[in-house]
């Protein structure tokens, strides 16, 4: 099995208004000549045991062997389950690689202002392995990211990949988004365990900071350039999967999946 060359993965890196001093504190403070205090924003915190209502679509994780279609909406689904939803790609066992992003957005012109922490578990429910079989994977990605749409037309965050190619020797290795590309920062052994991500993305202060089962993992405050998205400014939280790369010639792929369970979103 031939391993993905970098590029063909190459990454993608596809809200509660700030409230203001009230009328009677500002009328106080004109009459006394002092400024009227910053109010703190009220932290607002959103969370679930699975994914219902996040949005699901294909990535640009994309890979079509000769002869194969190009990969499309039917190669990918997200199922929820009450306790957990279960990512899925490449579901029709094609000579693809497909690409599921499974996010939750939150527009609103705040989300550049505030800081942003997240966290939700992952499993990987089979370990990959060179034995093939019905199920292989060649990665598990997850990110939080502000778009600015409306200025910078910038998307401001963090993201990790964990390579799961059993025939890639950087098999087990944890990468950061950089903005512009995938960068080495950690390892995290193959098992059916569950894990724990944690976010944070402080777009004014551009900082970030990302940690899995409590480890932090180094990765620094990317700024991914976007042509051809919207004019919105945006927070997302989302979770991926990309399916084995299956060779130039296959007429077949192994289908990929991962659980995701008890994610919490506060923005304050």
């Amino acid at each position: 099995m031939p391993n993905l060359n970098e590029s063909a993965v190459h990454g993608r890196r596809r809200f509660l208004t700030l409230l203001g001093a009230g009328a009677g504190a500002l009328a106080v403070a004109a009459s006394t000549t002092l400024s009227a205090p910053a109010m703190a924003a009220v932290p607002v915190t959103t969370s679930g045991t699975d994914l219902a209502g996040w949005t699901t679509v294909v990535g640009d994780g994309l890979y079509a062997a000769a002869g194969q279609a190009p990969v499309n909406a039917a190669d990918i689904t997200t199922e929820h389950r009450g306790a957990d939803s279960r990512l899925r790609a490449n579901i029709l066992n094609r000579g693809i690689m497909a690409h599921n992003i499974t996010y939750k957005p939150v527009t609103d012109p705040s989300m550049m202002t505030l800081v942003h922490q997240a966290a939700y578990s992952f499993q990987m429910p089979f370990v990959p392995t060179t034995a093939g079989g019905p199920r292989n994977a060649q990665t598990v990605e997850g990110g939080l990211f502000v778009w600015d749409g409306a200025n910078t037309r910038v998307d401001h965050g963090t993201a990790f990949q964990w390579v799961l190619n059993p025939w890639d020797a950087n098999f087990g290795k944890i990468r950061v988004w950089t903005g512009s590309a995938w960068q080495a920062a950690g390892y995290l052994k193959p098992d059916t365990a569950w894990h724990r991500v944690t976010f944070l993305v402080d777009p004014v202060g551009q900082r970030v900071e990302l940690s899995i089962d409590g480890t932090p993992i180094a990765a620094p405050y990317s700024r991914t350039p976007k042509n051809g998205w919207g004019t919105e400014v945006a927070a997302r939280l989302q979770a991926e999967a990309i399916s084995l790369y299956p060779g130039s010639t296959a007429t077949w792929g192994p289908q990929h999946e991962v659980l995701i369970k008890d994610w919490t979103w506060t923005r304050q």
